[in-house]
C-alpha cells in the first residue's frame, strides 16, 4: 500500500480540493481562500481547470492536491493553450513521501501527451527542486521589484514615528521627487494618465491587446474578457484601481494597480503600445498619482529581462524580494516550443501568476 493518484472529478470532488487546501495554509483569511477557491473554479474563460488527487491507499483518504487552471498564450500571435500550475496542497506528514512528486508527474504526463501544449508555474522556494526532479525546466525569475518613493514609513520603521523620523522624511522626499523628476517631466508633456471612473473593461483594451501583443514573442492573452476575471471578478483584488494612458483620447496603455493599504501600492499588471515610448509616460504618471497620496512605495513583479526594470531604477531608489519568484516549465515536444524554454521571449507580470 502506498500513494496513489486519481484525477479529480470537477464539481464532484470541489469539497475535497477545498477542504486539503484549507488544511496545508497556515496562516490567513480561510473565508478569502474560499471565495477565490470558487472563481478560479468556475470563473476562468478558458474553460474549467483539472486537478488530481494523491491518496493513502493503507488510509483510504486524499492526502494531497494539485491544479492546472486553463491560460490563452499568443506564441509568434498563434493562439496556443497550456495550463497555469498552482495550489499544490500536502499534508504535513506526507510531505517527504513523495506526494508532491506524483501529483506534479501526473499534470506533466498531461502535456507528454499533447492535451496541452505546456505547464508553468511559479512555485514557492520548498517546491523548485521538486519541479524540477519531476523534469520542468526553471527559465527565470519573476521578482518583486519596489521603487521606494517616499521615506516617512522607512524613517518610522527605523527611528520611531517622532519628531526626528517626521524631520527626516520631510526633507528626503524632495530629493526622491527630483530623481524622477525627468520622467514626471516627460509624462507632462506628452499624454494623459488617468484612473478610470468605470471599474469595468471596454472593447478598448481588446483593440489595445491586438495592437500591443505584436510586439511580443509570448505573451498570455489580456484582452476585456480576461482582464475582467482576472482582476475585477478576483476575490483578492477589490481594492485595485485601474489607470489609464490616453493620447488624444485614444487608450494607449492601462496598469493596474492594488493599493495595499499599508503605504504601498503593487501594479498587478500593466500593458502599453510601445514600450520605449510609452512604459515611461504610464510609470512617471503613476508616481505622479501616487505620491502625493501619501504611497510609500510601489511594486512591480516582472520577468528578469522585462524593460520595466531599468526604467524602474532611473525613478529612484529600489528593493527586490526573489522569495518564491521562479518561474517553471515543462513543453510538449515539437520545434515550436523551443521559443517557450527561453524566458527572454516572454511578457511576464503578476497577472500570469495563478493568483
Amino acid at each position: 500500500m502506498g500513494i496513489v493518484i486519481r484525477e479529480a472529478e470537477l464539481p464532484a470532488d470541489r469539497d475535497i480540493l477545498l477542504n486539503t487546501l484549507l488544511r496545508n495554509r497556515e496562516q490567513g483569511d480561510n473565508t478569502l481562500r474560499q471565495a477565490r477557491f470558487e472563481w478560479s473554479l468556475s470563473c476562468n474563460p478558458y474553460g474549467r481547470p483539472r486537478a488530481w488527487l494523491a491518496i493513502d491507499e493503507s488510509a483510504g483518504k486524499v492526502i494531497g492536491s494539485v491544479s492546472a487552471f486553463p491560460r490563452r498564450v499568443l506564441i509568434n500571435g498563434e493562439a496556443a493553450l497550456g495550463w497555469n500550475g498552482g495550489d499544490t496542497s500536502i499534508d504535513q506528514q506526507f510531505r517527504t513521501l513523495g506526494a508532491a512528486l506524483k501529483l506534479r508527474r501526473a499534470v506533466k504526463a498531461c502535456v507528454d501527451r499533447g492535451e496541452m501544449a505546456f505547464l508553468y508555474s511559479h512555485p514557492v522556494d520548498r517546491m523548485r527542486a521538486v519541479l524540477e526532479k519531476v523534469g520542468h525546466a526553471v527559465i527565470g525569475k519573476l521578482a518583486r521589484h519596489g521603487l521606494i518613493l517616499r521615506l516617512d514609513r522607512l524613517a518610522n520603521e527605523r527611528l520611531g514615528k517622532n519628531f526626528l523620523a517626521a524631520a527626516l522624511a520631510h526633507a528626503a522626499n524632495p530629493l526622491l521627487q527630483a530623481w524622477a523628476w525627468k520622467g514626471i517631466f516627460s509624462a507632462r508633456a506628452g499624454a494623459v494618465v488617468r484612473v478610470q471612473e468605470r471599474h469595468q473593461f471596454g472593447d478598448e483594451f481588446d483593440a489595445l491587446f491586438a495592437r500591443a501583443a505584436k510586439n511580443y514573442s509570448i505573451i498570455a492573452e489580456r484582452d476585456a474578457r480576461f482582464l475582467s476575471w482576472r482582476f475585477l471578478q478576483n476575490p483578492l483584488h477589490g481594492n485595485c484601481k485601474i489607470f489609464r494612458l490616453e493620447v488624444e483620447g485614444c487608450l494607449r496603455g492601462y496598469a493596474i494597480v492594488d493599493l495595499t493599504g499599508d503605504g504601498g501600492a503593487r501594479i498587478l499588471d500593466f500593458l502599453v503600445d510601445e514600450q520605449r515610448r510609452d512604459l515611461p509616460i504610464m510609470l512617471a504618471g503613476l508616481i505622479r498619482w501616487l505620491r502625493p497620496k501619501g504611497v510609500c512605495s510601489v511594486s512591480v513583479r516582472a520577468n528578469d529581462h522585462h524593460p520595466i526594470l531599468p526604467l524602474l531604477r532611473s525613478f529612484g531608489p529600489t528593493s527586490l524580494d526573489t522569495v518564491n519568484s521562479g518561474i517553471a516549465l515543462h513543453v510538449a515536444a515539437g520545434e515550436a516550443n523551443r521559443l517557450l524554454l527561453d524566458e527572454r521571449n516572454w511578457y511576464m507580470t503578476q497577472a500570469d501568476r495563478d493568483t
